[in-house]
């Protein structure tokens, strides 16, 4: 049982560990190469430009790149060598040429720097086929992509149209059709057997157009290079457009990163101002800045107004605690004048003289007690009252101070709730309802008890002076405080 156990124990943590191993990452390969300084042929000034632009930006989207500029003949091979073995089973391969390029016998040729093309020999042995370029990008599992940017004016097709007569080979402008393949893509800067402009500025209309865009995450790469063919239709006046052959089975997104709105999405109900700064400065020209900027400026508003609030928080709750304090001061004065005066009325009840019978009357028997209260004893009497009278005053004015504070606290979460724009109250642990303060507000059941019972204290000590209080009435007049 023990080394089933242990299997058993195996088996699980090997499970476990094939659950939390983290799926690979994609893998993406590039072959990027721009030829420029052409020794027997004009040289592309913008060519370097365009490689090294695209260079960045495919390695910024995740791309491993490798990259060549002015390669020769040898250099070229070298380098489709290595692309070629990095990508075996990768999941996106990329290649992208920006140099000489031309058609013979309705074959494509990449020209390298030192290349002198002046008969078929030349085509064959000196240029590199652009077969041999689809051949390596085959060997990737994913997405094969390649970009051609080098459908410009070439020279070697005057040199090989001249021989044309005497030799049974057609030469054509620009690049000849490629035969797509399944999970290909495949980019001209310009129309087939057409010619492509190297471009006045940093770069070709075409690169320029396919820099920018990859730069924009969330475009299918449908859609990025449809966006390029309208941008180099535009920037050329029509006198070029790119094509495009496209042969996928799903959707590929060669910028994987969250778009303005993906990204709005996520954070536009949160309540990080960091966030929604970041989400400004990233995409300032995005259509969400307004909603971004309206967002930040309420979380601004009750930041501010949550300060304040704080502050009247901790206001209100030290005015609670002193108005409780007075409280329960005022309440103990109010016992201790109820107590004297109570203890007064007794001692003064126990002391009363009996009544005298009425002429004729038969006398009534009763209790010997001393004599009548002295004046003093009046005056102890009314000033205890007057206390007593006094300290129910001050309870009242206490009272009504309280519910004043309830009327002002209520009126402050109102104003606060409007200038947050949502109804709330002042503290989150508080209703919206007036606050109540803690603390002995209304009067506890003793104390009504006392309020109710001293009519009928009065009676019995009337009672007592009368000389008609029973022996239970005593008793209650002893418990009358």
């Amino acid at each position: 049982m023990t080394l089933v156990a242990r299997l058993c124990g195996l088996f699980l943590l090997v499970l476990s560990g094939l659950a939390l191993a983290e799926t690979p990452p994609e893998r993406r390969v590039a072959l990027v190469i721009g030829n420029s300084s052409y020794r027997n042929a004009p040289v592309l000034p913008n060519t370097v430009n365009d490689a090294r632009d695209m260079v960045t930006a495919l390695r910024k989207v995740g791309f491993e790149v490798v990259d060549g500029i002015d390669l020769d003949k040898r250099g070229m091979d070298a380098a489709l060598t290595r692309f070629a073995r990095l990508a075996q089973d990768a999941d996106a391969a990329m290649f992208y040429f920006a140099g000489h390029g031309f058609q013979f016998n309705g074959e494509n040729y990449l020209v390298p720097v030192e290349a002198k093309v002046e008969d078929e020999v030349g085509v064959q042995y000196e240029t590199t086929r652009l077969n041999d370029v689809v051949t390596a990008l085959n060997y990737a599992k994913g997405v094969k992509i390649m970009v051609l940017d080098a459908c410009r004016n070439n020279p070697f097709v005057g040199l090989l149209a001249k021989r044309q007569a005497t030799r049974g080979f057609s030469v054509g402008s620009g690049l000849a059709p490629v035969q797509r393949a399944q999970g290909m893509v495949i980019a001209y800067a310009t129309q087939a057997n057409d010619v492509a402009a190297d471009g006045a500025g940093r770069n070709s209309p075409f690169t320029a157009a396919l820099v920018r865009e990859i730069d924009q995450p969330g475009l299918e790469v449908a859609a990025l290079f449809r966006r390029v063919q309208k941008s180099v239709y535009d920037t050329t006046a029509g006198r070029q457009t790119p094509e495009l052959s496209l042969s996928l089975l799903g959707d590929f997104y060669l910028n994987r990163e969250e778009t303005d709105a993906d990204v709005w999405r996520r954070i536009r109900a949160g309540d990080d101002p960091a966030a929604l700064q970041a989400f400004i400065q990233r995409y300032p020209q995005s259509f969400f800045v307004i909603d971004a900027r309206t967002r930040l400026d309420l979380l601004e508003r009750r930041s501010s107004v949550s300060g304040e609030r704080d502050r009247l928080v901790r206001e209100f709750a030290e005015r609670e605690r002193a108005l409780l304090q007075r409280l329960e001061r005022a309440e103990q004065g109010r016992r201790q004048a109820a107590d004297d005066l109570a203890r007064k009325d007794i001692g003064d009840a126990v002391g009363v003289p009996p009544p005298v019978p009425a002429p004729g009357s038969a006398p009534v028997a009763v209790a010997p007690v001393p004599s009548p209260p002295r004046v003093q004893d009046k005056a102890e009497r009314a000033r205890l009252a007057d206390e007593l009278a006094r300290r129910e005053s001050e309870l009242a004015a206490i009272e009504a101070e309280k519910q004043r504070l309830a009327e002002e606290r209520q009126s402050v979460e109102q104003a606060m709730a409007a200038r947050l724009g949502a109804s709330g109250p002042l503290s989150p642990s508080r209703s919206a309802q007036p606050a109540a303060l803690p603390g002995p507000s209304p009067r506890p059941p003793e104390a009504a008890s006392r309020g109710r019972s001293s009519g009928e204290c009065a009676e019995l000590l009337m009672r007592a002076q009368l000389g008609d209080l029973t022996p239970g009435g005593r008793e209650q007049l002893r418990q009358c405080r």
